[in-house]
């Protein structure tokens, strides 16, 4: 070996040589591993690819938020209507036609609740199944990105390497030019290749990071829209048990009202066998309620002026009670109500029945005009209260328990829905129902028209 070919070696591979490749590989990756160091912007499919999967997520996003809201005000609609139903079925406070109808549309409203939330529920396992997918993606474009790091890496320790032997030497070493110039091309060639290799590193690490922003952000929303998806299946379940609870209730109460009609009937029916009775309850049914709606209309022109009953009524009623229609306004087959025009028997009122003792409220908002029996009445006589709504619209409430609740006095004002007494069976009556009747300028006419 000569002194030459010594010097050469000795340059080629000084002190420390692996620790300085080591150092050197690390120090060209650096900008391309730094997160802070500005990056230029680059232009590539995999990057556009990535930023349009941002967006595509982030409108998916959007529209499941925009149905979870839809669906949160229809349940807490929904929430809100069960619990009028609920009321209402307690205290009986429609007629038990409207609280079935009510449930029958809840029923509706329910399921149409329950489809969204199972579109919800699918879209959400597409979002999570997408996010699988997105996560393995990142991996995969990590995984490139680390093979390409290494790669660069020796190739460029190999680079250094070379750069340390002067072309000069390659030429004198090599076995013929063209092998010399064939190395030297290669090397020109490596460096371009490095470069590219180098541009195409810091590309995928713009997709890698990317894809890890929409991971991250599509990961944090998902979880958010499951807790919020979990939250309304709660609240679908509990509404599902009120609604189930109220059709119990409202199967219960019609059950109960059926053997109480029944027993009604046999009452009639009974009634009808007995000439005398039946007579004392067409008077009672009749001519004593003309006679006390004579007086109670001549009360009401003595008040009108004063002010304290309003001149004119163009509200609507609410029912006073709820329960089942027994017998309706106009002409009727039941033995026991007066002749009214060409009807051999007319009811001048709306019969409602329900438990005995439910609450019986004021339709509107009026002046109490009377509270007691019918002194027109023959025996047994009917307690009533009588609220006037204007001068020229008053309704009646009769049967009721032979007492007056707290504030229910002739004078009284009442609000709409306030409690004037509860169903009974006093006067001429058959069972527990509540007669309600409305007068219209001294005439009685169909409640109906005013709900």
């Amino acid at each position: 070996m000569t002194a030459s070919t010594d010097r050469r070696v000795t340059r080629r591979r000084p002190h420390g040589w692996r620790t300085l490749r080591l150092l050197l590989a690390i120090a060209l990756l650096a900008p391309t591993l730094a997160s802070q160091t500005p990056v230029p912007a680059v232009r590539a499919d995999g990057l556009s690819d990535a930023i349009a999967e941002q967006q595509r997520l982030a409108k998916l996003i959007a529209d499941q938020k925009a149905q979870l809201a839809k669906l949160t005000s229809k349940q807490t609609s929904l929430a809100n209507q069960i619990a009028t139903t609920k009321q209402n079925l307690t205290g009986v406070r429609t007629s038990i036609d409207e609280i079935q109808a009510e449930i029958d549309d809840l029923g509706g409203q329910l399921a149409d609740v329950t489809a969204r939330y199972s579109t919800l529920v699918v879209q959400q396992n597409g979002l999570r199944l997408q996010l699988t997918e997105l996560t393995a993606e990142e991996a995969a474009k990590q995984l490139q990105l680390d093979q390409r790091q290494a790669i660069l890496a020796s190739r460029l320790v190999a680079a250094y390497e070379t750069d340390q032997t002067p072309i000069l030497q390659q030429l004198l070493t090599a076995h013929s030019m063209t092998d010399a110039l064939s190395d030297v091309s290669y090397y020109s060639n490596l460096a371009d290749a490095d470069k590219a290799l180098a541009d195409q590193i810091r590309q995928d690490a713009l997709v890698v990071a990317q894809l890890r922003e929409n991971v991250s952000t599509s990961a944090a929303e998902t979880d958010l829209l499951t807790a919020q998806v979990g939250q309304q299946k709660k609240q679908l379940d509990d509404q599902q048990v009120q609604l189930s609870s109220a059709q119990t209730e409202l199967a219960d109460l019609k059950k109960q009202l059926e053997t109480q009609l029944a027993e009604q009937q046999t009452a009639e029916a009974q009634l009808a066998k007995n000439k005398t009775d039946l007579a004392a309850a067409i008077k009672s049914n009749g001519q004593s309620l003309d006679q006390l709606g004579s007086r109670i209309d001549q009360i009401i022109r003595d008040q009108g002026g004063s002010g304290k009953i309003p001149s004119q009524y163009s509200g609507t009623f609410k029912w006073p009670m709820g329960g089942v229609v027994t017998q309706d306004f106009g002409c009727t087959g039941v033995l026991s109500e007066p002749r009214v025009g060409s009807c051999a028997h007319f009811h001048q009122g709306i019969d409602i029945a329900a438990p005995c003792l439910t609450p019986v409220y004021s339709a509107a908002a009026g002046v109490v005009v009377f509270a007691g029996y019918n002194p027109y009445d023959a025996p047994p006589r009917a307690w009533l209260v009588i609220v006037a709504h204007s001068t020229s619209v008053v309704t009646w409430y009769a049967h009721m328990t032979g007492r007056a609740p707290a504030g229910i006095f002739v004078g009284a004002q009442v609000a709409a829905g306030q409690l004037v007494g509860t169903e009974n069976t006093t006067g001429h009556s058959s069972g527990c129902h509540l007669h309600w009747a409305v007068r219209v300028n001294g005439v009685f006419t169909n409640p109906r028209l005013f709900l």
